[in-house]
């Protein structure tokens, strides 16, 4: 059986999932902004040894957020591409928060794939499709 709904509005589920989003785009924009800062401080200090990694680490978390960043609006604008962007990014997160549980991380790690998994059940729900292509 087939089932309907109204794609007047946004379904709540993708709602909520829209606002962890952007939490976490935010809160990797704030991270890469630190990172940066500690590069900076490294370099006044003469440490150097570590400061391409930081570097390296600071660009690929602001480039993870303007990811999330853009997902989040071309979901909002009814994009299937990024709502496909925002999956693989969940997805990714997962597979890192199965590396720090093994790592011995088990809290942050199970927080971590927890809240992927219940964005990527927002995103790839029935009625998130739905709404997204408009039927």
């Amino acid at each position: 059986m087939v089932q309907t709904y109204t794609n007047d509005r946004m379904p709540g589920g993708l709602k909520g999932a829209l606002v962890v989003v952007w939490f976490q785009a935010v809160v990797n924009v704030v991270f890469a902004m630190n990172l940066f800062h500690e590069h900076r401080t490294d370099l006044d200090n003469g440490r150097t040894d570590d400061s391409g990694f930081l570097l390296t680490s600071a660009w690929g978390t602001l480039g993870i957020a303007a990811l999330l960043a853009a997902g989040a609006l071309g979901t909002a604008a009814r994009h299937n591409w990024a709502r496909r962007t925002v999956i693989t990014l969940e997805a990714l997160n997962i597979l890192g928060g199965v590396v720090v549980v093994l790592l011995g991380g088990v809290v942050p790690g199970l927080l971590a794939m927890v809240v992927s998994a219940t964005v990527i059940g927002g995103f790839g729900s029935t009625r998130a499709v739905a709404w997204i292509w408009g039927r």
